[in-house]
């Protein structure tokens, strides 16, 4: 609804009116957002996995368990197999999302979170992750040094991550330049839609406040409104 009333079907002349629609669809998002999505309050030991309807489960199998209690002493008494039945749906539930959970965020893994990932797959039952970094090798003048020390590690790394810059050459007189991009450039629907799905989902929001996980899954409604923003800022 407020996606709707923010976006009228004008176009785009100048500056002003593209600041315009940017905020409006800015706001109708936000707007969506306060009154639909629940805010929920992360602690230490809050689980990404865990769902309304895990909650919902549990409850109900507790509710079927004290039941069930009541009626020990009648062990042909129907209660004792809704329970466990409701046990059975619970914890398969939850095993299923916290399994689906896992390889969805291993599908969206880029190179920043292999190095996360390795951790989470190779330490041991009793550690959550690596705290070290493994013995460093690199060359010096083609020798071989393998560093073990944390400082040692740090200056590796800061050498590798960030080296000297290149000396400038004065005489650029006979550099060839590309071409001047030409006029021309036209985005399409199916290049926005793809670059939404591309988003890390859970990503912490910017100054907006909007998550990326609202732009990927409202990506059908947005696309259209998007298309002509990107089409007057080529302009």
């Amino acid at each position: 609804m407020h996606l709707g009333l923010a976006q009228p079907e004008e176009q785009i002349l100048n500056q002003r009116q593209l600041d315009e629609r940017c905020s409006s669809i800015m706001e109708a998002i936000q707007s969506t957002i306060r009154e639909q999505v629940p805010v929920m309050e992360l602690t230490s030991k809050s689980k990404r996995w865990w769902t309304k309807e895990l909650t919902q489960m549990r409850s109900q199998s507790n509710k079927l368990g004290r039941q069930s209690y009541r009626h020990r002493n009648k062990l042909d008494h129907v209660i004792h197999a809704q329970h466990k039945e409701a046990a059975k749906r619970y914890k398969g539930t939850l095993k299923y999302n916290r399994k689906q959970h896992w390889r969805d965020w291993l599908e969206r893994t880029d190179e920043p979170d292999i190095w996360t990932a390795n951790c989470y797959v190779t330490a041991p039952t009793t550690d959550r992750g690596k705290a070290r970094i493994p013995v460093l090798k690199y060359k010096v003048e083609r020798q071989e040094i393998s560093t073990r020390t944390n400082g040692k590690k740090s200056d590796a790394l800061a050498k590798s991550f960030f080296p000297p810059k290149p000396v400038e050459n004065a005489d650029q007189t006979s550099t060839k330049y590309p071409q001047q991009c030409q006029g021309g450039i036209k985005i399409t629907a199916e290049q926005i839609h793809k670059q939404l799905c591309k988003l890390k989902l859970y990503k912490a929001p910017g100054p907006d406040g909007i998550p990326n996980i609202v732009l990927t899954k409202c990506a059908d409604i947005l696309i259209d409104r998007l298309l002509s923003i990107y089409d007057t800022m080529f302009e």
